[in-house]
């Protein structure tokens, strides 16, 4: 009875194990757990693949890569009307920067400027850099970003905007604020523009000038006769021409680059708020004088602002601008330039 037990159980072990020797069960076991073995090993290989990818290419800290948060930084730059100054690159590798305003996001990027001329169809295809910033929850404090994308189309509403289509960007880049919109104004846009030096007899005269809302205005360093006219200026400074001087009177200006002054400025408002009046300490960036023309061109970069008076001490407060620039004038700048473009009668 044993016996036969023993043949019958040997009997169905036999041929559990086929052909292959072993039992099915078993074949299926293996085959599972190798497939499992080599779902885990194509897994780490893709893993230790993108890492690799991560450290070729790393992503840089100020990087912003979330679709969705992009979206958030240009919805709140289309609520404040920031300005997006874009960077097109020409052959002769010269950037000609211009501003313009977020029309609409959608799948695209489009852009709104008054009509230039320059921009048209042959824009499409090239690739330009895209510069701007928002404001964040803390009192005028602003974050700036940078952009690249490329040009998908150029269209126009009648003849006074262009509007510039651009790819949606897949990457913001958190920046420091880059050069300034420059402007030349028509003399009808400022009131007042003078140099004086930056001494105590010269604070004096410019808070008085201040005080009195430009009723009292200090004279000329180029003398009765001569005059000081604003070139260009910009959030980050300004250029002056002096003119009229005698030859005399020229050479001896005693001007080195480095050296401060006091900017005494009253500009129009391009709005209704009238005569705006300044007052800033700068510094000299570059200088050229022609004694036998009577005329000196200056360039001098804002250094701080004055912003009225302590409620304690009475005494003047500054607002420190170096590398950072003057917002309020920038504003300006930046509204001067399509003030301009819509009266179509000045060359920029």
């Amino acid at each position: 009875m044993q016996a036969a037990v023993d043949q019958e159980y040997l009997y169905k072990v036999l041929r559990g194990f086929g052909e292959t020797g072993l039992p099915q069960q078993t074949i299926n076991t293996l085959l599972f757990v190798s497939f499992c073995m080599a779902l885990l090993a194509g897994a780490v290989l893709w893993y230790n693949n993108q890492q690799l990818k991560k450290r070729l290419n790393p992503i840089p800290p100020s990087w912003v890569i979330d679709k969705k948060k992009i979206s958030k930084i240009f919805e709140t730059a289309l609520v404040y009307r920031s300005k997006i100054e874009v960077s097109f690159h020409s052959k002769s590798e010269k950037r000609k920067t211009i501003p313009c305003a977020i029309s609409e996001i959608t799948n695209e990027l489009m852009l709104e400027l008054p009509s230039h001329d320059g921009i048209g169809k042959s824009w499409i295809g090239r690739q330009v850099d895209g510069f701007f910033h928002v404001p964040t929850k803390q009192a005028g404090l602003v974050i700036f970003y940078r952009f690249t994308s490329v040009v998908t189309d150029i269209s126009s509403k009648g003849s006074s905007y262009t509007y510039i289509h651009l790819e949606y960007p897949k990457f913001l880049e958190q920046t420091q604020k880059r050069e300034f919109l420059r402007v030349s104004p028509p003399s009808r846009y400022y009131d007042y523009v003078n140099i004086i030096p930056d001494s105590t007899q010269g604070m004096k005269a410019g808070l008085k000038f201040i005080l009195t809302s430009g009723e009292y205005s200090p004279g000329y360093m180029g003398g009765k006769n001569s005059s000081t006219n604003l070139i260009d200026i910009s959030g980050g400074g300004v250029s002056l021409e002096i003119t009229h001087m005698n030859a005399k009177r020229a050479i001896n200006l005693k001007l080195a680059k480095g050296q401060s002054f006091l900017l005494l400025l009253g500009i129009i408002d391009t709005g209704n708020k009238g005569i705006i009046r300044y007052l800033f300490t700068t510094r000299i960036r570059r200088i050229f004088i022609d004694p036998t023309q009577g005329k000196a061109q200056i360039g001098l970069s804002f250094e701080s602002q004055f912003t009225g008076f302590d409620e304690k001490t009475h005494n003047p407060k500054w607002a420190t601008l170096k590398n950072k620039g003057s917002s309020e004038i920038d504003d300006w700048a930046y509204n001067l330039y399509l003030e301009l473009y819509r009266e179509g009668n000045e060359q920029l």
